[in-house]
């Protein structure tokens, strides 16, 4: 879907595609190590035919332009899994475009153009904007005209090809109706509870301890720790004046602890901090996941804590709510795995923990299934739970997809369960603080006329839509797997898995 960007943000996007496009550059010039040539590297095979190195690079820098076309933003350089992925398909879709024998005509390469949002001001294309595109984007990065055009045309033989086959999408009779009446139907429910607590185990066995602290020892472990003095220098005032001289006074007490000239030593910090005049407090020690700066919750001081060593134990002035702050590493205590002697009670106790949750599971799975088979029978939910010493509990009637907040323990849990079953029947059981429970939905009644009138064109839009995504996934994966194509098996893998 292509992002809509309001008006005051043009000018602002459009530095920023220039400045952040740079980082791509190195798409279609870039060498691996080792001075291997890159037309000699295989990157995959699409029709049967190898992709280079620099072929694939070539391609990369393509899909670059396209996204940044479709949506307004470029990947970030620590995108590059997304990129790639994105090229691949790219590749695939192409492939069948050229196939299929489908054409772009001039109109439609300037008509894709004028109603892309990213040229438009005030929802009208403005060739301005387009000017500004090109000189602050394709140019730097060598974009010709005929690559621009290419990418909008390839972008557009793509759309046609995907809406036809997304047109084959069809619901299957009363599929939304069910889903509605699922989703805003008001359910009567009951709970039965297990209650993980009232459940004795059998004690461990030494070997049980031995071999549950193998599998869980990074849970015993000390986490890495630290101590640090800090001082801060306060802004003089709230202008950007005043903050700026603040941060030239953080500048240059830090500089004196980098770039030291050979031969001399690093100052000491509490005797520099004496000379400007500012006071040192000492904070830890604490772990990575600590906020241990009072009134201060930006996790990136911790991490600069983490990233100071006996070598370098000053950090550089970082920003606070009231001006900077500046670390020095007082100690640095290394994460330490504990043998099980020293952590045996908390190894006993978590083994029983566990063996509680497992035992309550197995009862509530066995209730859950000799019950769902005793109503279908004709049997009543009353007998079944008092003959299993549960008691149900009843929840005050309410549809799942009611956006009011519910007066009952685990309601979000218990909502997408019920949105989910079928009247009679028990679900399987969830897992919730202190053991598990499971769900009978007693009755549904039908929503209501205003309901169905109002919310069922939106489900079946919803529902249709989800359709046509399973079958462009369906599509892609299945030309992904055609002989003559061969693509990395990571990419393989994460097209299976999350297209």
């Amino acid at each position: 879907m292509i992002t809509f960007l309001h008006d005051k943000f043009k000018g602002l996007l459009l530095v920023l595609l220039a400045v952040v496009g740079i980082s791509f550059i190195f798409f279609g010039n870039w060498t691996p190590k080792g001075g291997v040539d890159p037309d000699s590297q295989t990157m995959g095979k699409i029709g049967g035919r190898s992709l280079s190195l620099n072929e694939f690079a070539a391609a990369q820098r393509q899909t670059l332009l396209e996204i940044t076309l479709q949506t307004g933003r470029i990947p970030s350089a620590e995108q590059s899994e997304f990129l790639n992925f994105q090229t691949w398909i790219r590749l695939l879709e192409i492939q069948a475009t050229d196939l299929a024998g489908l054409d772009a005509r001039p109109e439609q390469l300037v008509e894709a153009i004028k109603k892309n949002p990213l040229f438009q001001k005030d929802k009208k294309y403005d060739p301005e904007i387009f000017q500004r595109f090109s000189a602050n984007f394709l140019s730097p990065q060598g974009f010709s005209g005929e690559r621009f055009d290419q990418a909008v045309l390839d972008q557009v033989r793509s759309n046609q090809l995907l809406e036809a086959l997304a047109s084959t999408a069809v619901l299957f009779p009363n599929q939304a109706e069910d889903r509605l009446q699922r989703l805003f139907g008001p359910a009567e429910v009951q709970v039965v509870r297990w209650d993980s607590s009232k459940v004795t185990p059998p004690e461990p066995k030494a070997q049980d301890l031995e071999s549950y602290h193998k599998a869980n020892e990074a849970v015993f472990a000390l986490p890495a720790r630290r101590t640090v003095d800090v001082v801060e220098i306060l802004n003089q005032g709230t202008t950007e004046e005043a903050r700026r001289k603040t941060g030239e006074t953080a500048f240059a007490f830090t500089s004196q602890f980098f770039n030291l000239p050979e031969g001399k030593s690093r100052p000491d910090f509490s005797a520099a901090a004496g000379q400007a005049k500012l006071a040192i407090r000492t904070h830890g020690p604490f772990t990575p996941s600590d906020s241990p700066f009072p009134g201060e919750s930006d996790p990136r001081l911790t991490a600069a804590a983490f990233a100071l060593t006996p070598e370098d134990p000053v950090s550089d002035y970082l920003p606070s709510k009231n001006g900077y702050l500046v670390l020095h590493l007082r100690e640095a205590q290394p994460a330490r795995n504990r043998p099980l002697s020293e952590v045996t009670p908390e190894v006993r106790a978590r083994w029983l923990e566990q063996a509680r949750l497992e035992m309550a599971a197995q009862q509530a799975q066995s209730f859950a299934q000799t019950a769902n088979a005793a109503l279908a029978s004709g049997q009543k939910w009353e007998d079944l739970s008092k003959v299993a010493s549960l008691v149900p509990v009843k929840l005050p009637v309410f549809s799942p997809a009611d956006d009011k907040p519910l007066p009952f323990k685990d309601a979000d849990r218990i909502r997408q369960v019920v949105s989910q079953m079928e009247p009679r029947r028990v679900s399987n059981p969830i897992q919730v603080e202190g053991g598990l429970i499971a769900v009978y939905l007693v009755k549904r009644d039908p929503a209501s006329a205003e309901t169905m009138t109002s919310t069922l064109p939106k489900i079946s839009a919803q529902i249709l839509n989800q359709r046509r995504s399973e079958l462009i996934r369906d599509w892609i994966t299945g030309r992904a797997s055609l002989p003559g194509n061969q693509l990395p098996s990571q990419v393989l893998m994460q097209l299976r898995g999350s297209l």
